[in-house]
């Protein structure tokens, strides 16, 4: 296999502009530069930088090809999201400061299909379940949790006495 070479920059280049870059991603993208400017195999940089080796077979031709703007991303491409920040940030607001039971729904928690359902009626957009859920936790970094059951009829004193009757069973076995 042809060994990988940098040709637009020499490593001490290629050092000066890792020190004037704030973005974590092009560094670490210029850290592999330096690998292979100095002699570095793409198989030595792969474990050094934990990349793939045709990722980084990759970056060196666009460096090579483009310079540091070779090392930028390439704007996303991809479906148009169904909501915009502003009805994202609604939702999340909903969730956080309002109850279904507020819009007609009989439940007291938010759950996957009263959200697919509201949203719906809301902004006549349709998710499944699983879509909410990566809404919630990659856009508005919220995460699942289920909740307790709370039941203000209960007899607390009966439940210890229960506990305590099961705890009673488990220790004599």
């Amino acid at each position: 296999m042809k060994k990988l070479t940098i040709t637009r920059h020499t490593s001490d280049e290629i050092r000066d502009i890792i020190k004037s870059k704030e973005d974590y991603k092009i560094a670490t993208r210029l850290l592999c530069m330096l690998q292979i400017a100095n002699g570095g195999s793409s198989r030595q940089t792969e474990q050094l930088m934990v990349l793939s080796h045709n990722q980084i077979c990759h970056w060196v031709k666009r460096f090579n090809a483009h310079g540091v703007e070779g090392l930028q991303d390439a704007p996303k491409s991809g479906r148009k999201a169904k909501l915009n920040d502003a009805q994202i940030k609604f939702l999340g607001q909903t969730v956080l400061q309002k109850s279904p039971e507020d819009y007609g729904y009989n439940s007291a928690i938010w759950t996957a299909p009263i959200l697919v359902r509201w949203i719906k009626n809301k902004f006549g957009v349709t998710f499944s379940d699983d879509n909410v859920y990566q809404i919630l936790k990659k856009k508005l970094h919220l995460r699942h949790k289920r909740g307790k059951g709370f039941y203000p009829e209960a007899d607390t004193s009966e439940r210890r006495r229960f506990v305590e009757r099961l705890k009673k069973t488990f220790r004599s076995r």
